[in-house]
């Protein structure tokens, strides 16, 4: 389980580092392509919107994996039956 807990946490980084990159060198830029000629800021919020999708896209993948080997590995546990406590009369 630390695996996937590292994993989520580089993937959140990523996804993080490209949201505040974007935020931070193109605010105005909406990855839109409107014109003929590609502009060097229109060009950049798309590649920073692309490593955000790809950063959170990777934390979902991880989330599912992990749910997914803790559901297997719940069912290969041995159940404990608990003995029931005596009636004090």
């Amino acid at each position: 389980m630390r695996t996937y807990l590292k994993l989520l946490l580089l993937f959140a980084i990523t996804a993080g580092a490209a949201w505040l990159a974007s935020r931070t060198l193109v605010p105005d830029a909406v990855p839109v392509a409107d014109s003929e000629q590609p502009q060097w800021y229109l060009q950049l919020a798309f590649f920073l919107r692309s490593i955000e999708w790809i950063g959170l896209g990777g934390m979902a993948l991880v989330v599912v994996a992990g749910a997914a080997m803790w559901k297997e590995a719940r069912e290969e546990c041995p159940k404990i039956e608990r003995p029931t406590p005596p009636v004090l009369r």
